[in-house]
């Protein structure tokens, strides 16, 4: 079964506090408006600066802003942040060993269309559209 992380869902809600918000929010504030881990939010915080999606300003009057980045990157690309790969199914990946290969007879489909088709969707999804 396909799942995300929680550093995927966390990343989500973070950007759609930083969204609501003009300028700046502090980590604090993300604290407090998400009741989740100050450590964890602030890791994800970075991750998110990190590949152009938030601004990280540090010192007193520190937080983060949102880009206009989140116009452009894909649904596809945001997850790839946090997620090793997409995948439908566990038997999708490249290190997993199935004591039932020899007998399963849809791991081929599973890996090839039902795995593409679940990336394509992805990629044609604007990060941006979850937050309207």
């Amino acid at each position: 079964m396909f799942n995300i992380s929680k550093q995927s869902d966390y990343g989500l809600i973070i950007l759609s506090i930083c969204i609501k918000k003009k300028g700046i929010i502090s980590l604090a504030d993300l604290v407090k408006d998400t009741n989740l881990p100050q450590r964890f939010l602030a890791r994800i915080s970075a991750e998110l600066a990190k590949y152009g999606l938030l601004i990280s300003k540090e010192g007193r009057s520190g937080g983060y802003k949102i880009t206009d980045k989140i116009n452009q990157i894909s649904l596809y690309e945001y997850m790839r942040i946090f997620e090793k790969d997409v995948e439908v199914t566990k038997c999708c990946g490249q290190e997993y060993v199935c004591k039932n290969e020899s007998i399963c007879k849809h791991k081929d489909f599973l890996k090839t269309k039902l795995n593409n088709i679940l990336k394509e969707q992805l990629k044609k999804i604007k990060l941006r559209e979850l937050f309207v």
